[in-house]
């Protein structure tokens, strides 16, 4: 009889321990699958107006190179296309119709040599470096001579003959910039009737 309790106790025992252990493992399984990671100020690995880094803060900052973001561009060359490109006209050069034009006559003359227009249909669009991170440029209106101020930029310019848009700083070849304060892509169109641009934003 002794004998007897004394299994019974041990089964019981066994069976409440595998119950028990069964119970857990399948709470703790719930709670990995359903609990997301908590975003918080306190988790912030990297900040700034265009993107937040969320993640271990044990991670040294100062391994993270950089961050790329996927430009997505609302408008497009095709948006701001021109009915004619001129190949022909190469009025004599104006330097008196821009105040800074003379100080980069050089530049200008050399680009200028061309037989073709590069951007918005009769114009050449010209570039030069102004210190690290920076260029300068400026546009020649082939049919009257005249030079007009046109956007500065940090990594350079994509454009087109026969579209009067301008990409300042343009993303790579897969279509990322890196997250820094001159990288941002900006889209900016060229004003034929005040010959000025303006900068689109989204």
């Amino acid at each position: 009889m002794n004998c007897f309790i004394d299994k019974s106790k041990s089964l019981i025992i066994i069976s409440s321990a595998c119950l028990i252990f069964s119970c857990n493992n399948k709470s703790n399984n719930t709670e990995i699958n359903n609990v997301l990671p908590i975003k918080n100020n306190d988790n912030i690995i990297y900040n700034n107006d265009n993107v937040i880094i969320y993640g271990d803060t044990t991670i040294d900052k100062d391994k993270i190179y950089y961050t790329s973001i996927k430009f997505e561009p609302y408008i497009s060359f095709e948006d701001y296309k021109v009915s004619l490109v001129d190949n022909q006209s190469k009025a004599k050069l104006d330097f008196s119709s821009n105040k800074e034009a003379y100080n980069y006559r050089t530049k200008l003359r050399e680009a200028y040599k061309s037989d073709t227009s590069n951007f918005a249909g009769h114009y050449t669009l010209v570039y030069w470096g102004c210190g690290s991170n920076c260029k300068s440029s400026m546009i020649i209106d082939r049919q009257t001579g005249k030079i007009y101020d046109s956007p500065s930029s940090s990594l350079g310019y994509e454009y087109y003959p026969d579209s009067r848009m301008l990409l300042v700083n343009p993303p790579d070849s897969n279509g990322f910039y890196d997250d820094c304060l001159y990288c941002k892509p900006e889209i900016h169109i060229f004003d034929e009737k005040t010959k000025t641009f303006r900068e689109i934003k989204p």
